[in-house]
């Protein structure tokens, strides 16, 4: 399974119909509308010894892990949005889909490790040397690395492309390149302006 493949994959757990009203003026977008379910949550503090629930802060700025039934999930905090544009999808990655597991496996699954860090100019210039095309989306953009490790000993990798702006967007990485499908995420703030 290629990662790209693998993102599509693991798109997301919920859609987002509260988002794809065609309304004359839709109502703010709160927090309850962009975490999980409260029945499927679970409190982090009864987690797997190793299991990663706590993010650097600043990835936490925009990021959190929430711990479910259906396993842990990687997903933007309650202050912002992920979604991937053409499906209106949530960008929420799933550990147990990651990791391919189902049923009461998928209860255990869980990210042993999450890494967040600004690519060095040699990292983003091997990126743009294997894909030029690359080079014209993020020119001049502060770029991040996001590799999400689970349990099972799989993970995804991402770039993160200048995090400080709002909204941003966020690329699977395929081997040394972008790949498809892109998420974007935005601030309930800045969405609440925009509609």
């Amino acid at each position: 399974m290629t990662l790209t493949r693998a993102a599509a994959v693991f798109l997301a757990l919920f859609s987002v119909p509260a988002f794809a009203q065609d309304t004359a003026k839709p109502a703010p977008a709160t927090a309850a509308q962009v975490r999980p379910p409260a029945d499927i949550l679970l409190d982090c503090a009864k987690a797997p010894a190793g299991a990663v629930t706590k993010l650097p802060a600043d990835l936490a700025r925009w990021a959190t892990v929430y711990c479910t039934k259906e396993g842990h999930i990687f997903n933007a905090n309650d202050h912002y949005f992920g979604v991937f544009p053409d499906t209106k999808l949530r960008a929420s990655f799933n550990a147990a889909s990651i990791d391919e597991k189902t049923g009461a496996d998928a209860a255990n699954s869980y990210f042993r490790s999450i890494e967040y860090r600004q690519l060095t100019p040699q990292e983003l210039a091997e990126f743009y040397k294997a894909d030029p095309v690359s080079a014209q989306i993020v020119a001049g953009r502060p770029v991040w690395r996001l590799d999400l490790a689970t349990s099972g000993g799989k993970g995804i990798s991402f770039a993160v492309i200048d995090p400080q702006r709002d909204p941003f967007w966020v690329f699977p990485i395929a081997g040394k390149a972008f790949g498809a499908p892109a998420f974007f995420v935005v601030s309930l703030t800045a969405l609440n302006k925009a509609r």
